[in-house]
């Protein structure tokens, strides 16, 4: 009988408290996915968006490209932080004053999946290009480092025996790859959505391109954007029209950073049939 009890005590020891379907969204890209918008502008009508969201995670991670990685150390509280700048402001831990689209990308794809949880896997570095630093053929950069950390944290879900399915990806970048030609850029991104599809096993995985700011420099990445949009299945664009930068028209603001997130849970919930 005390065997037995013992037995059972493990068991519950090492089960989740709870197991829960787990709907899952990959977020990458460079610094406005990563994530540049001031958590202390968050304030007003917009003051919401500063507090945790208990009912959505995310799992955070950097690259080495600039700095030491910086993590969130699994999966945490949705809330603005999981971010992190390069440089001089490169923060020593998390959370950061910054933030990205998956703060209000989360809250909305949670408020249509009412029955399910959802889970955000983020993988960003500010200042990276798609043509070498994301590019799935240059060794050493970041793809494999995000296919690395995506099947590290899916891992971590099911090993809590939680039911995981990924539904879709989001993916903010380009302004790095400026130079390109339109043909140039359309090619890499069309590649890349291959590859992390292929890679993945998640052929019919939706992808949310979001455009660039239009500062006037970066049309040919733009129309590229536009063009893979529309030849890609279940890829989809997510304009930048109307959003607002702090700088010289390259980072969103805290209030257009939470206005990208909403159109990319928009596009997200249209491509998955979601209301």
């Amino acid at each position: 009988m005390r065997c037995v009890l013992l037995a059972a005590l493990c068991c519950a020891a090492t089960a989740p408290v709870r197991a829960d379907d787990v709907q899952v969204f990959l977020v990458a890209g460079q610094s406005n996915c990563d994530g540049r918008g001031p958590a202390s502008g968050l304030t007003g009508p917009l003051a919401k968006w500063a507090k945790p969201q208990d009912d959505v995670s995310i799992t955070y991670s950097c690259s080495k490209l600039r700095g030491p990685v910086l993590t969130s150390g699994g999966f945490k509280p949705l809330q603005p932080g999981w971010s992190v700048a390069p440089g001089k402001s490169r923060p020593t831990e998390l959370p950061s004053g910054t933030f990205g689209p998956e703060v209000s990308f989360g809250r909305s794809m949670a408020d249509r999946m009412k029955d399910k949880k959802v889970a955000l896997i983020k993988y960003a570095e500010g200042g990276t290009s798609l043509a070498k630093d994301w590019n799935p053929e240059v060794k050493d950069r970041l793809y494999a480092a995000f296919l690395d950390f995506t099947r590290a944290s899916l891992k971590d879900l099911k090993d809590k025996g939680h039911t995981v399915t990924v539904r879709g990806m989001i993916w903010h970048q380009g302004e790095s790859d400026a130079a390109l030609t339109a043909e140039e850029y359309e090619r890499h991104l069309t590649a890349f959505i291959g590859r992390v599809r292929k890679d993945l096993d998640l052929q019919d995985l939706p992808f949310g391109i979001g455009e660039v700011y239009d500062d006037g420099k970066r049309d040919k990445v733009r129309a590229a954007q536009r063009a893979t949009a529309e030849k890609v299945k279940l890829a989809f664009l997510v304009p930048a029209d109307g959003l607002k930068t702090f700088d010289k028209g390259t980072h969103f603001d805290a209030a257009s950073q939470i206005e990208l997130g909403d159109r990319f849970a928009a596009g997200m919930a249209k491509a998955l049939g979601l209301k």
